[in-house]
């Protein structure tokens, strides 16, 4: 008799941990930097002066720059329109992140098995262990760079792998 863990890997379309993620970043971010930010996307909230706690004008700035976020239908875009007074690493990388405003956010779920082989015949247990992982920084991550991340995360915890994912 021999038992082997498997894991499965597949797309989770129902969690918002990588949105989550990118608010969070923004969040920190503008907290961090003295800027003001308008939108062009009226329809869509501006994430930055929703994470901003301080009140600020951009009349109070002498330098702007257009950080354009496009997706993968026609409405998804927004064009953010930065007010600030000095360039930062920070600024920088936010610039980066709002670019993904709409890519970059892919979530997974992970279901552990046991299976035990007997006489030749295989016996899958109900899956006992669930957890989930985003990958941010890839757009469109193939099943390689999938199982890379989570072995960065948890490890090999398993003996075979299925990863099923678009």
């Amino acid at each position: 008799m021999k038992t082997i863990i498997k894991i499965q890997i597949e797309n989770d379309y129902t969690s918002n941990d990588s949105h989550d993620f990118f608010i969070d970043e923004i969040n920190e971010l503008v907290n961090e930097l003295d800027i003001f930010c308008e939108v062009k996307n009226n329809r869509l909230i501006n994430v930055v002066n929703e994470a901003q706690k301080n009140d600020s004008n951009k009349d109070d700035y002498k330098k702007s720059v257009c950080v354009s976020a496009i997706g993968y239908s026609q409405s998804d875009w927004q064009d953010y329109i930065i007010y600030y007074n000095k360039e930062s690493k920070e600024l920088e990388y936010l610039k980066e992140i709002l670019k993904k405003t709409f890519t970059h956010q892919n979530d997974y779920f992970v279901s552990k098995f046991e299976v035990v082989t007997n006489k030749g015949k295989k016996y899958q247990s109900e899956a006992y262990d669930y957890t989930n992982f985003s990958i941010t920084n890839i757009e469109f991550p193939n099943a390689d760079e999938v199982l890379k991340e989570y072995l960065s995360i948890y490890g090999k915890d398993y003996d075979e792998v299925v990863i099923n994912v678009d």
